[in-house]
């Protein structure tokens, strides 16, 4: 949980990828009604906690008897659409390179919450829709998994 906590700041400063999509028009889940192409949507798909046993919140109890996870296994697909396909793949670079084996210190107000212990590139799959506006639009998700540190087992 909390992904996009990592994954806006992430994606949103970085210039190469701004310089083709605004950070304005970086959404979580869905893009704000009417939009224009291009813009980004990030969802979380799946997050797994590692599996312990107890409900301490201690991060110094012992993980086999009484500590409660620490380490959430994330699956977040990130989704650019763009009237030319040019844009997509352009745009789809600049993601993997904005996140691709990212790691560290999250930013407030979460920064005392959680950390991310690594960010990796999965796979990626184009798409079209015929629907959008008169043209229709080009489309690619990226999968992602992090692994994301818990710091404050309350939250």
């Amino acid at each position: 949980m909390r992904s996009g906590a990592i994954i806006y700041p992430l994606l949103a400063g970085y210039s190469n990828l701004t310089s083709i999509i605004p950070s304005s028009k970086i959404f979580a889940v869905r893009a704000e009604q009417p939009t224009t192409a291009g813009y980004i949507v990030y969802r979380e798909v799946s997050s797994t906690p590692t599996n312990t046993k107890g409900d301490s919140t201690s991060i110094t109890a012992d993980p086999r008897i009484t500590q409660r996870s620490l380490l959430d296994i994330t699956t977040v697909q990130i989704s650019i659409f763009a009237d030319t396909y040019i844009t997509v793949e352009n745009a789809a670079v600049a993601v993997r390179q904005a996140l691709d084996r990212e790691w560290g210190a999250v930013n407030a107000p979460y920064a005392n919450d959680i950390s991310l212990d690594s960010c990796v590139y999965d796979s990626c799959v184009d798409d079209y829709d015929d629907d959008f506006g008169d043209n229709g639009i080009y489309i690619k998700h990226l999968d992602f998994t992090l692994r994301i540190n818990r710091l404050n087992l309350n939250n």
